[in-house]
């Protein structure tokens, strides 16, 4: 039975500013895994993932989601597709001048015509899916640790019982011990929900612990895609050093 691919992508070139970043990418993701964006920096991962949710149109090639063709599709349609998938901005991406909760409810106010007392009810919900204490969840984005503050902005992404969960750089900025309870959180949640999830990630723990599937992007190209235990037998020197050759001496180890 052939597996149900999610976000389809092939020949993407991208030029920002007289340069090109992406040079004829192709990948695919599949339903229900977690699927990493790894490359250097420079190398148009956060691009790529701003072109798959619509905010950057790239400069030739497709990029379909969910069956859609980006490309050509219309005003309702891509309406439509963003309440099917929950975004997490690199650091969170807050609004300020809201508490938590009314982040939270942020989308179901915008999307969709549930009662003000059902959408409180739901906003709890988001925020125990997402680990987030309730007891904080009347507090202002910048009474919130590093780690508090991605799990608020994963209970927004949330809000809409997305398919698609798409995040950009989650563990960048946390300690390890609250990183990989945020992995933790993240493969839960794949499991409990169905959840597709791609992440943009240098993370190697995340890759290790967590990711099923990965692409690597390397001078415009898609490099390699695969499982990690294939990537990192892939012989080129930046993905070696990159598996086997950090600084601190941890190796990689396959799961």
């Amino acid at each position: 039975m052939m597996e149900e691919k999610v976000v389809e992508i092939e020949g993407l070139v991208t030029r920002l500013g007289g340069k090109t970043i992406h040079k004829g990418i192709s990948l695919s993701v599949r339903r229900g895994e977690i699927y990493a964006i790894v490359g250097g920096s420079g190398s148009g991962k956060t691009v790529l993932l701003r072109e798959i949710i619509m905010l950057l149109k790239p400069t030739q090639g497709s990029i379909k989601v969910l069956g859609y063709d980006l490309a050509h599709i219309s005003p309702g349609e891509a309406r439509h597709l963003r309440s099917k998938w929950g975004v997490l901005f690199q650091f969170g991406g807050l609004i300020s001048s809201l508490t938590v909760a009314q982040n939270v409810a942020l989308p179901l106010v915008e999307f969709t015509q549930i009662p003000r007392d059902l959408i409180e009810e739901l906003v709890s919900l988001k925020l125990s899916l997402a680990n987030f204490p309730l007891d904080s969840a009347c507090v202002m984005p910048s009474q919130l640790s590093g780690g508090m503050k991605k799990r608020a902005a994963l209970a927004r992404a949330l809000a809409l019982d997305p398919e698609i969960l798409f995040l950009d750089e989650p563990t960048s900025g946390l300690d390890p011990v609250a990183a990989a309870y945020f992995d933790r959180t993240i493969k839960e949640l794949r499991d409990l929900l169905g959840l597709t999830v791609v992440l943009v990630t240098h993370d190697l723990d995340t890759i290790e612990s967590i990711v099923d599937r990965m692409v690597v992007l390397l001078e415009g190209k898609a490099l390699v895609e695969g499982t990690p235990q294939e990537v990192a037998r892939f012989p080129h020197p930046w993905i070696q050093d990159y598996f086997y050759g950090r600084k601190e001496g941890k190796a990689w180890k396959e799961r």
